[in-house]
């Protein structure tokens, strides 16, 4: 039963020191319709937790990129003469919670990182109203950093909201991650690759780890009846010396009583 507690604790360590070095920045996406603004908006919020070994999210920068594209405006979504309007404009804005840290390392509360001396908002708001609009903004993020990030177009009838199905504008999004500093060198389609190779060799493993396991429960088995056989042929060897004996100084005394009758 130890040995099975031993290693089930093994297994759940390797899976999670395998998933714990996963994503460092936190994220969500949405597209937020709003039909009192006459506004679709897309909608993202990206937030930076450090969780590497070396414990420096608060001391270097990790970029976060922004890659933006609108259609060509003004957008016109009524070609044939409806109510769908146009889309006249995109605003871009960009709002990042910063952690501002020293260089003094201290240590509180289990945590061990920079010192926090400061957070300050900043925010950047970029319109488009004409051609079509590309680019990127470059964010550095540190510990516990967060960006809140819209590309907000304004459709000129609530009509085109929904008819049409059309977002005027949006971006993409390109990180890093301090635990996989080579993962950059790989297409998607090596890293899904390599990910499942892991999972068959931890599978691999953890069968391993059974087979094992059947194998000492079987032998501890086989172990616990031979002894148990040997302990009894001991009480049987102990019983028959018992009878022995009182055999031998029966017949012992038996041949001194014939020759004293003698």
């Amino acid at each position: 039963m130890k040995l099975q507690i031993l290693i089930l604790i093994g297994i759940f360590l390797i899976l999670f020191s395998s998933s714990s070095v996963f994503s460092e920045i936190y994220l969500w996406n949405e597209v937020i319709v709003d039909n009192s603004t006459q506004t679709v908006d897309f909608h993202g919020y990206y937030q930076f937790l450090d969780t590497s070994a070396s414990d420096i999210g608060s001391g270097v920068d990790t970029p976060i990129t922004f890659v933006y594209h609108t259609q060509s405006l003004p957008l016109d979504l009524t070609p044939d003469g409806a109510t769908f309007g146009e889309i006249d404009y995109c605003n871009l804005t960009t709002s990042h919670t910063k952690n501002i840290y020293g260089t003094t390392f201290v240590a509180f509360e289990g945590f061990s990182g920079g010192q926090l001396l400061n957070t300050t908002l900043e925010e950047t708001n970029i319109s488009f109203v004409s051609g079509i609009n590309d680019g990127k903004i470059t964010i550095n993020l540190r510990d516990k950093d967060s960006v809140v990030v819209d590309m907000k177009c304004h459709y000129t009838t609530t009509d085109g909201l929904y008819e049409n199905n059309i977002l005027g504008g949006d971006f993409k999004t390109y990180m890093s991650s301090y635990e996989c500093s080579q993962c950059k060198d790989y297409s998607l389609e090596q890293l899904s690759n390599m990910a499942q190779r892991n999972e068959n060799m931890t599978a691999n493993q953890v069968s391993v780890y059974f087979a094992i396991q059947k194998v000492v429960n079987f032998n501890w088995q086989i172990w616990l009846i031979v002894s148990w056989i040997i302990k009894i042929g001991m009480i049987l060897v102990a019983v028959g010396l018992i009878f022995a004996s009182v055999y031998y100084f029966y017949v012992f005394f038996s041949n001194i009583g014939r020759e004293m009758s003698q």
